[in-house]
């Protein structure tokens, strides 16, 4: 099922140009003219789920964007909000504007009037890639007991119906059909999880964000979808059975599914970054996760983890502190065999101005160096 939303009021005012939208494998090129541009937006670099935005006419914006000068050499935006083809040659943008030309490895300066023509067109894009993040007590208003509802799996575009059964503080949903259950399970991979994932929730002609998991449990009443039980979707301010606060992984799908996840994060004070970084590791949202840090590799000492929390409060700080800061975090966590762990990470996060964001540059747990120095 292909998006549809319409187009915010001051972007009726384009009535020249023609907008077609559409979900698309990435695979399929479609097939360029000389007056036309193509955007496309995805929710990471490994999401197979794009949706396609065509601008015709536009010649103008086009002999605007050919004629910018080359900016200073530098590496592709990280990361990448989106790509935009014209002519055959295909450009990445980033979030903080900056216009990248990945075949002749160059940086390219759009002049404002340019720059904010296109992100218009790229804003009216993600508003139909995207869900509307919205408070779960204004949703369950629309998602009422025993109602229907689709659910679009952001990562892979698959979609399958359902249908809300119970929940107070989130939906307890159960999928409609056998088929709606495959549908389900081949999103996870064919194997059960409580991993969260970003969705949208189509109800009623309105896509919201939300984070749903994949695990069947308590009771089910749907008879012949072959699917033990339920399962949960949280919306904004949704929280668990057992706590009244949003649940930190819950929350990172939502704003992930909202298109709010990378500002969300470059406007996170040290102790936040740490917690997201933790709960993208959790998660093993690898893209979450490289918002997070100033490089995209992660040390090699973390990449076995199975799941992990946060054990300890922060300590508090007299002032937030200028350039640096490091952060001594206790760690509870489950290596792939299972094994329990208890360790204390030292965090470095920094910024380069107290105008940029933090990020995290380096993580160290004490085992290592206790190893280290054995």
């Amino acid at each position: 099922m292909a998006k549809r939303k319409a187009a915010r009021p001051f972007l009726l005012l384009l009535a020249i140009v023609c907008l077609f939208l559409s979900s698309t494998n990435p695979s399929e090129a479609a097939k360029q003219q000389a007056d036309e541009i193509a955007i496309s937006v995805r929710v990471s670099p490994a999401s197979s789920h794009v949706s396609r935005l065509t601008v015709r006419p536009a010649k103008s914006l086009i002999r605007s964007i050919l004629k910018s000068p080359e900016a200073p050499a530098g590496a592709p935006p990280h990361p990448v909000r989106a790509t935009v083809e014209i002519k055959g040659t295909r450009y990445f943008l980033g979030y903080d504007g900056a216009f990248h030309d990945p075949a002749h490895r160059k940086n390219i300066r759009l002049p404002a009037a340019t720059y904010r023509q296109l992100d218009q067109h790229v804003t009216l894009l993600e508003s139909s890639h995207y869900g509307k993040q919205l408070p779960w007590d204004e949703v369950r208003q629309h998602f009422r007991r025993m109602s229907h509802a689709t659910v679009i799996d952001l990562e892979t575009g698959e979609q399958f119906r359902v249908q809300r059964r119970a929940g107070s503080r989130h939906a307890d949903v159960q999928p409609l059909t056998r088929e709606d259950t495959r549908t389900m399970k081949q999103i996870y991979q064919g194997k059960w999880s409580w991993k969260r994932r970003a969705i949208l929730v189509y109800i009623n002609g309105t896509h919201y964000a939300a984070s749903m998991h994949g695990m069947p449990h308590g009771a089910g009443a749907i008879q012949g979808n072959q699917f033990p039980g339920h399962f949960c979707i949280h919306f904004q301010g949704s929280s668990t059975h057992r706590k009244t606060e949003p649940d930190p992984s819950h929350s990172l799908m939502i704003l992930k599914a909202s298109g709010k996840l990378y500002e969300t994060i470059n406007a996170a004070l040290p102790e936040q970054l740490a917690d997201y970084f933790l709960t993208s590791l959790h998660e093993h949202d690898h893209y979450a996760l490289s918002l997070t840090t100033a490089s995209e590799s992660l040390p090699a000492t973390l990449t076995g983890i199975q799941s992990i929390k946060r054990s300890n409060p922060y300590e508090q700080h007299e002032a937030e502190p200028l350039l640096e800061i490091e952060l001594a975090v206790r760690v509870d966590y489950l290596d792939q065999r299972g094994r329990e762990h208890k360790d204390t990470w030292a965090f470095t996060i920094a910024r380069l101005s107290p105008c940029d964001p933090w990020k995290i540059v380096e993580v160290l747990p004490e085992s290592h160096k206790r190893l280290s120095r054995g």
